[in-house]
């Protein structure tokens, strides 16, 4: 089989609608947390996610909206986010986002599968960077797979037996301007990070005009 995992939409319609046709055929396809906040698709983006049958767990983002706020400690940005996401998203959206689970644990043809957007030890809030200093931690986990979003930085990562993966962000890329996804070949347990150009030109068009604050393009200006 072929899954495809993507993560951290954040309210982008077109860079879902992207990374959905780049990736072709694929038999399931799993999202990693954080399909609202930020920008201002967050209806666009459920009704694209219900129609291609797309599983997902809860971000971060996606609880600060159900609960109404963000964490005191969260920047400026995030507060803001959060304010802006509650008088746009529908209440269809709502309950779509009240229905994901904070995390999945499954088993797909024959390997044991943890999918959650923070970590194993906290599902919504910690970051496991690339460079992260502890992987051995992970070699104590039940399942062969562990899937994580959250980052906005792909990576897989092999230890112990255990595969870590990422598949970065298809709304909000942070270490570098293109979009990205992973694809899992179950047969040969191969991982592969794919990489997507999109038209930012036009989705800051677009956003601004819905009242996006022009900071939070800053991103896509980075370089690899």
């Amino acid at each position: 089989m072929k899954i495809a995992f993507i993560s951290d939409i954040h309210s982008n319609n077109l860079g879902l609608e992207t990374v959905l046709s780049a990736m072709g055929t694929v038999d399931s396809i799993y999202c990693i947390g954080d399909i609202t906040g930020y920008y201002p698709f967050p209806n666009e983006v459920i009704e694209e996610m219900k129609a291609r049958n797309i599983i997902s767990v809860m971000g971060n983002h996606d609880k600060y909206i159900l609960q109404g706020f963000a964490p005191e400690k969260a920047n400026e940005q995030v507060l803001k986010s959060v304010e802006f996401t509650k008088k746009i998203i529908s209440e269809e959206s709502l309950n779509y986002v009240k229905s994901l689970p904070e995390k999945i644990e499954a088993t797909i043809d024959g390997k044991k599968v943890l999918i959650c957007h923070g970590s194993p030890w906290d599902n919504l809030e910690e970051r496991i960077y690339p460079n992260f200093p502890n992987f051995e931690k992970f070699e104590n986990i039940e399942q062969d797979i562990i899937v994580l979003g959250h980052t906005h930085y792909p990576m897989v990562v092999e230890i112990g037996g255990k595969i870590i993966v990422n598949p970065g962000s298809c709304g909000q890329p942070r270490d570098y301007n293109l979009l990205s996804y992973i694809i899992w070949d179950t047969t040969s347990n191969l991982f592969d990070i794919k990489r997507v150009g999109w038209d930012i030109k036009r989705f800051k068009k677009e956003s601004v005009k819905k009242g996006v604050d022009s900071k939070l393009f800053e991103v896509f200006s980075r370089r690899k």
